[in-house]
């Protein structure tokens, strides 16, 4: 009889060790003392799937009209083929996820402390925000971070609206793809000569993919810089930068898309970067597009529709701005590339010290509302004045049937299969211009 009452046991083990467990979270109808097992007994404390011991292959599925508040810390791992997941389930609105003080966790929401985790369907709000210290800022602030050292971590699917920065990752190799990020318009932090702005995604770490993510309106606009803020931000030297890849994303509404510190972190570090690509990006933002403080070797910019009139940003508005901080002469190449990428600009498509260092190949350049204007460029550029869009004021910016962007882009079939609406790239031919 005690033979035949463990196998039961023994079978839900093994069950479990093959395919793994899944559990079930309901902040409105579950109970704590549920074993969380099934959709009819889940439990209501999303405190349950830190405490509870999850193996490879296990799924947390948080129930659709559920809030939680407060922060969570996933230690566990999964691996390649059984991947950690924390998903979502039922109908209703996205079960959301909130940490309103810094005292808890940094205000982190959920915080990933192993490999191969996947965070899918969740929904993140109003995590903190104003008055926080650089040092949170730069290696903790967030409402889903990966910690340094918990790699191959997936983040999909997910929304973060209203909080500081939403996602902040130390880990390697991390896929950060298809979110809708739409962000705060205060300061982080603020003295009467500096700030910090809010963050869409922060980085601090190389071996990275963010792709096919909306990001909106993450930008202070009354900052002692002009504006600050950002889409992506780029730093923390503590740790290495290579190999990032930055692709088919949306922005709109935020002060820049792209920022890479150097010597402004806290603690301070010189960091250099290596090997990025950031392509097929349709950027309507303010300030500076992109903002490059750190020196870089191997950086290609390759088929990005950038639109600098969105009427915030004061003097730092230009497209490009390769202001690196680090190593002389002033007119030492950048180690930056770019290709293919369509420029419509109010001030100016580069500014910098080392911005006329910096490689260009078949850009075309749009300054805007005086399309007549010629950019007094290398004869490398595939050409200046209008591109003729399907609707600029709109932010339409596919390409008419008849504009002079077709057909003068490099072909960089090697590198790339589609644009950025999601059409096949020609294997053979030239390009047309812009995302």
């Amino acid at each position: 009889m005690k033979l035949k009452s463990l196998i039961p046991l023994f079978l839900f083990i093994l069950l479990r060790h093959c395919i793994g467990a899944d559990y079930y979270v309901d902040s409105v109808n579950g109970s704590d003392k549920n074993d969380g097992l099934a959709i009819r007994t889940p439990w209501k404390s999303h405190l349950k799937a830190e405490s509870v011991s999850l193996a490879p292959g296990d799924v947390v599925h948080f129930k659709k009209g559920s809030a939680f508040s407060g922060s969570i810390r996933i230690s566990e791992s999964g691996t390649a083929a059984k991947p950690i997941r924390l998903t979502s389930y039922g109908k209703g609105e996205l079960p959301k996820f909130t940490n309103p003080t810094t005292r808890d966790a940094s205000g982190n929401a959920i915080i990933l402390g192993g490999d191969y985790i996947i965070v899918e369907n969740l929904h993140f709000h109003d995590t903190p925000g104003e008055y926080v210290s650089g040092m949170i800022i730069m290696t903790r602030l967030a409402a889903l971070r990966i910690e340094h050292g918990s790699d191959h971590c997936i983040i999909r699917n997910n929304e973060f609206i209203k909080t500081g920065q939403g996602i902040m990752s130390a880990g390697e190799h991390t896929l950060i793809t298809q979110n809708y990020l739409d962000g705060p318009s205060y300061a982080l932090w603020r003295t009467s000569k500096s700030s910090w702005g809010p963050m869409g995604i922060h980085l601090n770490i190389g071996n990275q993919e963010v792709s096919y993510n909306t990001i909106k309106n993450f930008g202070t606009k009354d900052s002692p810089w002009g504006s600050d803020g950002g889409a992506i931000e780029i730093d923390c030297g503590k740790y290495h930068k290579k190999n990032i890849y930055i692709h088919h994303n949306y922005s709109e509404g935020n002060a820049g898309f792209i920022e890479s510190s150097w010597d402004y972190d806290w603690p301070r570090y010189r960091q250099e970067i290596y090997n990025w690509r950031v392509s097929f990006n349709v950027c309507y933002d303010g300030q500076s597009w992109l903002f490059m403080l750190a020196p870089c070797t191997g950086i290609y910019f390759d088929n990005n529709t950038i639109a600098r009139y969105n009427g915030f940003g004061r003097s730092q508005n230009a497209c490009a701005r390769i202001d690196v901080r680090g190593g002389k002469p002033v007119g030492k190449p950048s180690g930056a590339h770019f290709r293919n990428n369509l420029f419509i600009y109010s001030s100016s498509p580069y500014t910098g010290n080392r911005s006329s260092g910096a490689l260009k190949t078949a850009n075309w350049y749009s300054k805007y509302k005086s399309p007549s204007t010629k950019y007094m460029g290398d004869s490398n550029q595939a050409g200046s004045g209008d591109p003729a869009l399907v609707d600029l004021e709109k932010q339409d910016y596919n390409l008419k049937a008849d504009s002079p962007l077709r057909g003068k882009a490099i072909n960089l079939s090697d590198l790339y299969k589609l644009d950025f609406y999601g059409r096949p790239l020609p294997k053979t031919g030239n390009w047309d211009i812009g995302a």
